[in-house]
């Protein structure tokens, strides 16, 4: 008789452990493993790419690349995370293709600072390319070892592999256009699980392990907000001015970090596809924090100036207006509704903030950095407001009772085996 075995049934091995699908209700809750937070090593090293250059270039084009790599950069991040959220294993095969796919991001990251030239970018572009091929044969493992899946894996061949090919495409047409079709490539990325949400939910996904892997990507861009500071310091002159703005920069950096996790704290994202717009609402989040960090590194080097530069304006006073229309957003698709007033002055907040990096030219950078800071503690006030009234806790939870359950996946039964 030939005998079989569940993916349950696998002993776990450092040698060979085939990917078993994590299912809710089933499985308890894990944290990170130390191979996603070797993993996210790499992607510190492209975020500080990204930053680096927008300080070169912040003009309008240079906003643009920051923004359009900054998604693509994200997005592979999310890819690998989805998938070992949610296919839990830890072998050496495993291991390798994700070592491999550090080595895809590291070739990205390396070209990501200046991707113009045609032979940068077509390094890119064989670069982001290879990261589809890694995430195609992770999803190929998960489907061959997992049956009862396969029809819910169909739609992430169709994306990466749709991905792959554009990417590749790309090489055949010279920049600037080159981009365009990374563009067209992101975008068509973007829609798939949303098009296609009802084969999701045949693919569960453990939330509080996502929203760690969510908060740890968090606090890499912070971090660069941060480093931002500590090298502005070094290469301006300690001034009172540059001091003032570095003080004041890295306790608008605080304030970001206090304003993000108090919500994460308290907040349960409501069903169906409300879940996107945190996912999704991640991507502007980190990029408005990263922006934030440029831009006070370039108020801290010329405290006393003018803010006649709209670069440094709309990274610093923008990137700050981002993150808050980011969280308001999270409050949305939250299951527990904060009160109008408060939601209304968030929004009011981040629409000073716009104003301040359309107009505000005639105030020295010190003085912006000063009140873009002001602002924020205002949204943090907002934000403690909004998440520590234990009454609308209670209304949360009551809301998330309310919310249609989720249906809980099982895998079907296996049938007996035949004779050999």
């Amino acid at each position: 008789m030939q005998t079989t075995t569940t993916p349950d049934e696998v002993q776990p091995g450092p040698t060979r452990r085939p990917p078993h699908l994590r299912i809710t209700g089933k499985d308890d809750h894990r944290h990170a493993t130390w191979l996603e937070l070797f993993f996210d090593l790499v992607f510190v090293a492209g975020a500080a790419q990204l930053a680096n250059g927008l300080v070169d270039d912040h003009t309008a084009q240079g906003f643009l690349r920051f923004a359009g790599l900054f998604v693509a950069l994200a997005w592979a991040w999310m890819g690998f995370t989805y998938y070992l959220n949610r296919f839990d294993t830890d072998d050496v095969l495993n291991r390798v293709l994700v070592s491999l796919g550090m080595l895809a991001v590291a070739g990205f990251a390396v070209t990501i600072g200046d991707p113009q030239g045609s032979a940068e970018s077509a390094r890119l572009a064989l670069s982001y390319a290879a990261i589809h091929l890694v995430l195609l044969a992770l999803y190929g493992r998960a489907w061959l070892h997992i049956p009862p899946v396969r029809a819910s894996l169909h739609l992430y061949f169709w994306m990466f592999g749709t991905g792959a090919v554009l990417w590749l495409a790309s090489l055949a047409v010279e920049p600037p256009a080159r981009m365009w079709v990374w563009a067209a490539a992101l975008a068509l990325e973007f829609a798939f699980p949303l098009l296609g949400w009802g084969r999701l939910r045949g693919l569960p996904v453990d939330r509080e392990h996502l929203e760690e892997r969510f908060g740890l990507f968090t606090i890499i861009v912070l971090g660069e907000a941060v480093i931002a500071v500590v090298v502005g310091t070094d290469v301006a002159e300690w001034k009172g001015s540059s001091v003032a703005a570095a003080v004041v920069g890295f306790l608008g950096a605080v304030t970001l970090w206090w304003i993000y996790f108090d919500f994460r704290s308290f907040s349960s994202v409501r069903g169906g596809r409300w879940p996107f717009v945190e996912s999704y609402g991640h991507v502007p989040l980190w990029l408005a924090i990263t922006a934030y960090g440029v831009g006070t590194k370039l108020a801290i080097k010329k405290a006393d100036a003018l803010a006649e530069d709209p670069g440094v304006r709309w990274a610093l006073s923008g990137g700050a207006a981002l993150f808050l229309l980011a969280i308001a957003a999270f409050h949305v698709a939250s299951g527990g509704r904060e009160p109008k007033t408060i939601a209304a002055a968030r929004v009011l907040a981040a629409t000073g903030l716009i104003a301040l990096a359309a107009g505000a030219a005639g105030l020295k950078l010190v003085s912006l950095v000063i009140i873009v800071v002001l602002v924020l503690l205002v949204a943090l006030l907002l934000e403690t407001l909004s998440v520590r009234d234990r009454g609308r806790l209670a209304l949360s939870r009551l809301a998330a009772l309310t919310e249609p359950p989720e249906p809980v996946f099982r895998l079907p039964p296996r049938t007996p085996a035949g004779p050999a």
